[in-house]
């Protein structure tokens, strides 16, 4: 995905807890613990299916370019990167990776429920950093 930004200015974007939280599909609750850390609790519901999950959440920056995130629930663990890669002073491509894995014996039907939030998360994360970058209020 490409950000209409420099690359300090994505990075700071992208580590800042608040951002990542608003990025989440369903995220009902945050408590920050530290500034790497917080507690997220989720709804993620497929049909008439719906599940509170509730997350540890640790992110961790190597600046200027990268931001790793894990998010441990009972039921999934959740981790990934953002990669931020400076094209010029104004445009930043930012390479987003996630892999889950439900666990315990729901774990078919949680990794059916987060697939299709994720299926969905890098358009809606790709919305909401250009929002934010604008300056501009995206939609939760």
């Amino acid at each position: 995905m490409n950000a209409p930004a420099g690359g300090t200015q994505v990075f700071q974007v992208l580590t800042d807890p608040d951002f990542l939280a608003a990025t989440i599909p369903g995220v009902i609750s945050m408590q920050n613990l530290s500034p790497t850390k917080a507690i997220w609790k989720v709804e993620v519901k497929q049909g008439l299916i719906r599940r509170e999950l509730t997350f540890d959440v640790e992110h961790v920056a190597t600046p200027p370019e990268k931001v790793t995130f894990t998010a441990v629930a009972k039921e999934v663990r959740i981790s990934g990167s953002m990669q931020v890669l400076p094209q010029d002073p104004s445009h930043t491509r930012v390479e987003l990776h996630l892999t889950y894995d439900g666990q315990g014996p729901l774990r078919y039907v949680i990794n059916n429920l987060v697939a299709k939030s994720m299926q969905e998360y890098p358009a809606d994360f790709e919305a909401k950093l250009k929002a934010r970058l604008a300056g501009t209020p995206s939609a939760g």
